[in-house]
């Protein structure tokens, strides 16, 4: 296995985190310190049926809108978004590989029984010294509601 099981997973504060959040997901903001040439390498899944689901790198002038139309599309959830970070805790593993990614599917189906669904995953590949992770913005849909 690549990942670990103890998966965190933290709510947002408020509209203004969630903001912040996103931000450093698509390092939409060109100042951002992990912002760097590998940037535009980080991919982005989102998630609709999930035996369909996309895999995306942009540039930063795209990163920018899709983080923007995204807020403006959650923004008003944020009582019920959650996000989570996955690491790799092999810290002699700096690139992804295929199993990496099926064994990434079977974490997001997880979070599916639990209730979380996943609407956006991103990897990210621009920070070479530091050990493979990926992020899960999720939305918590209460069964019994």
């Amino acid at each position: 296995m690549y990942f670990g099981e103890n998966i965190k997973i933290y709510g947002f504060d408020n509209e203004s985190h969630f903001n912040s959040y996103l931000n450093y997901l698509f390092r939409s903001d060109n100042a951002q310190k992990w912002t760097n040439v590998h940037t535009s390498e980080n991919e982005c899944y989102t998630m609709g049926n999930p035996d369909d689901t996309g895999i995306f790198q942009f540039d930063f002038k795209t990163r920018r809108l899709i983080k923007n139309n995204f807020y403006g599309q959650w923004n008003h959830d944020v009582d019920h978004l959650f996000f989570a970070r996955v690491d790799c805790p092999n810290d002699d593993i700096f690139e992804w590989n295929k199993e990496m990614h099926q064994e990434m599917h079977i974490i997001l189906h997880d979070m599916q029984k639990r209730h979380y669904y996943p609407i956006l995953i991103i990897i990210h590949k621009d920070q070479p010294n530091e050990y493979c992770h990926f992020h899960m913005l999720l939305d918590y849909i209460d069964p019994n509601s």
